[in-house]
């Protein structure tokens, strides 16, 4: 006879008020400690709403992962469409992620399809996008706020799209200004490939977003779970543990996903409120999500070679490793995989920007006779859970091994 698993979990009673309120994604009325960006963006797009097409706001937003840089422009693009709606100003906004959508063309059919869900994805060049979109913008007598989110990596393949968004007007006497930017990156130095006068542009208006305190991460915290457990389910105690976590890691994501996973924990185990035992097992083993946000956007090139560094970490137990000591099995999964492996330069290239996303650390040592020598350690993620996550993103990437 089988048993009707969700029959028996659903006559339980639960602990939650609304489950997705941990949810990453979710985004809240409130944004606690970030009330001040709130205020400064509003301030610097009142115009978009007392005076509309007059201007275009261009804004870049700077501070490292976890800290509320997404959400807040999130809310923000809310409250603003709320208030254009009111006065009838035709604004809309468009979020997209440029770890994603890496190319101009990408970005650009994100941008289109936010509009027009109908349109073609193939059958244009970058340019004919461009022309689309501001021929629709114009018709439809539209202003579009685009939030181009991790833009350092659409910087990479090139600043061409960025500066025609922001000098697509320029070679027109009086046009309406119909696009507004908002740029969000971890790093500002990411900008000085770009061209001169794009560089100037976005940085006449920057807004850098501090890393959040652990009091100011308790109280996110204590926020988060009033509108997703039941009263009385998390003692202040308890919060100021998870607070503590998080602040070790520096990533409010981290701790949504702590509070869940300990939530859930208690929920298996029929208890009634939150222990400090539920918050270590919600802490075990967990990896931030901004490895996992690095890892999701690998080619399949470099999760091969991330990949070998984790097996030989775990097969020789050592703390740390040199590269020439990953060749060998990086060789063996690319001819295994039909994979052409990579050049020694590029390989190295690969290690610089592991090291950038947090993904391993380059340990460089001087040996009396040999000179320098290089070593790869893998710090704060526990390398058997490491190696399903890449195991399951090659899956995701049609690669089974």
């Amino acid at each position: 006879m089988t048993t009707d698993y969700f029959e028996d979990l659903l006559k339980k009673p639960s602990i939650f008020i609304d489950e997705k309120a941990l949810d990453i994604n979710f985004i809240p009325e409130e944004m606690p400690h970030r009330e001040k960006e709130l205020t400064i963006l509003s301030q610097l797009f009142l115009t978009l709403i007392t005076n509309p097409n007059s201007i275009s706001r261009k804004i870049l937003i700077t501070g490292r992962t976890g800290i509320g840089k997404t959400a807040t422009v999130k809310v923000f693009g809310n409250m603003l469409i709320e208030a254009s709606n009111k006065r009838d100003v035709q604004i809309n906004y468009v979020h997209i992620n440029c770890r994603k959508e890496r190319t101009s063309y990408k970005v650009l059919i994100r941008i289109i399809h936010s509009l027009d869900k109908a349109f073609p994805k193939r059958g244009y060049s970058a340019q004919d996008l461009l022309e689309v979109l501001t021929e629709y913008l114009n018709i439809h007598d539209l202003h579009i706020l685009i939030v181009l989110d991790e833009l350092s990596y659409l910087i990479q393949n090139g600043g061409d799209l960025i500066y025609s968004l922001t000098r697509i007007n320029d070679d027109m006497m009086k046009a309406q200004q119909r696009i507004s930017i908002i740029g969000i990156v971890r790093d500002i130095s990411c900008i000085n490939s770009l061209d001169v006068s794009t560089m100037s542009t976005l940085q006449r208006n920057i807004l850098k977003f501090e890393k959040y305190t652990k009091t100011q991460i308790f109280d996110i915290m204590k926020y988060r779970a009033r509108l997703s457990l039941k009263e009385n389910t998390i003692s202040d105690e308890i919060l100021e543990m998870v607070a503590e976590s998080v602040f070790k890691v520096g990533d409010i994501r981290y701790g949504l996903n702590l509070l869940w996973k300990a939530s859930k924990f208690a929920e298996s185990r029929n208890l009634k409120y939150l222990n400090s035992e539920c918050i270590r097992f919600g802490n075990q083993d967990l990896v931030s999500f901004s490895t996992q946000d690095a890892i999701k956007y690998l080619s399949i090139q470099k999760l091969i070679f991330l990949l070998s560094i984790i097996k030989i970490l775990k097969k020789t137990e050592k703390s740390k490793i040199s590269i020439s000591e990953i060749l060998n099995l990086y060789n063996i999964l690319c001819e295994n995989l039909g994979l052409k492996p990579r050049s020694y330069s590029q390989l190295w290239n690969y290690l610089n920007e592991f090291e950038k996303e947090n993904i391993i650390v380059i340990i460089v040592k001087s040996e009396a006779i040999k000179g320098r020598k290089a070593f790869i350690e893998i710090q704060d993620i526990p390398l058997a859970k490491f190696e399903r996550i890449i195991n399951q993103t090659l899956k995701t990437k049609g690669i089974r091994l």
